[in-house]
């Protein structure tokens, strides 16, 4: 298993497993730019429960399937905002409600990371609609 899962890294010197088992388990590990996933692990991918700091600063913590945001989680902006809801394929997918920093939010369904219907009575007609950093 570890020759299969130095496979997957092994074209970065820099990325590594610091804690725990990093293919099928649970475990930390830092990618070469800086990023860090520390949660469950399936044949080398993200899945199941976890938290991904991005270098930048901004978070997800939530449910990861095959390496990719999905399911229920939260991603938090360092700069301010926050989305609380689903995900599929790395994308918010459903219902979610966006939050920025001590003002409005916005709630309503998404597809594919963009807004289908919303709430219209969380926010004002100035506010633009929430997009994502990463």
């Amino acid at each position: 298993m570890l020759v299969a899962f130095t496979a997957l890294f092994n074209n970065n010197s820099f990325a590594q497993c610091t804690k725990g088992n990093c293919f099928t388990g649970s475990g930390v590990f830092k990618f070469a730019n800086g990023d860090q996933y520390d949660g469950q692990w399936l044949s080398g991918k993200s899945h199941g429960p976890g938290t991904y700091i991005f270098v930048s600063g901004d978070k997800y913590i939530g449910s990861f399937f095959q390496g990719k945001r999905s399911g229920f989680g939260t991603y938090i902006w360092i700069k301010g905002g926050k989305y609380a809801g689903n995900w599929k394929d790395d994308k918010r997918d459903g219902y979610g409600k966006f939050y920025w920093l001590g003002t409005a939010q916005y709630s309503g369904t998404w597809a594919a990371d963009q807004i289908v219907t919303m709430d219209v009575n969380t926010t004002t007609d100035t506010q633009a609609k929430p997009v994502e950093g990463n």
